[in-house]
């Protein structure tokens, strides 16, 4: 565990100040849910909290389908690649997002390029085709689907990324 070497006072209410380097090294904005644990040695652990994490196995099996030979297919939280199938498995699985795929998460809508350059993760960009679809549900953008080839991609696999995107959803609001 890294030691920041800072103190902080519990309020009145029992609130605690994050430092703002934290916060901002996290990606931990204002609004941004937290979940609390205890470790054995009864540390308090902190981490932030994302709805699609609950999903990382449907999320896997789903990139494992649709992903091919010259296809690879991963699901991000709003922060991290949760899931992932294909050549660049490896090489982003876990991995935190690019400001890049943060900043078309933001945007809120699908994205296809055939001839597009991207940043995914630190040290690592993708020239080729690409296709990004935001998974929105109760209003909140919470990941992306991403898919990369270093061929063209069709038309056609637009709406089927979207009808994945909106299943994850529903299962996020269940």
């Amino acid at each position: 565990m890294n030691m920041a070497g800072i103190v902080r006072r519990i309020d009145n209410l029992g609130r605690i100040v994050i430092p703002k380097e934290i916060r901002k090294t996290l990606r931990i904005q204002n609004g941004d849910n937290l979940e609390i644990f205890m470790d054995e040695n009864d540390n308090i652990l902190l981490r932030k909290f994302s709805h699609i994490d609950r999903l990382k196995d449907i999320a896997q099996t789903l990139t494992e389908a649709i992903a091919s030979k010259d296809m690879s297919v991963f699901i991000t939280s709003n922060d991290t690649f949760i899931a992932g199938s294909g050549k660049y498995k490896k090489d982003l699985l876990d991995k935190q997002i690019s400001n890049d795929l943060l900043k078309k998460l933001n945007e809120r809508k699908a994205i296809l390029n055939n001839n597009g350059h991207i940043t995914l993760a630190d040290n690592f960009d993708f020239s080729g085709a690409y296709l990004i679809c935001p998974v929105i549900a109760s209003g909140d953008a919470l990941g992306l689907i991403v898919v990369l080839n270093e061929n063209k991609l069709e038309d056609s696999y637009l709406p089927t990324i979207k009808i994945i995107s909106n299943f994850l959803a529903k299962h996020i609001e269940e």
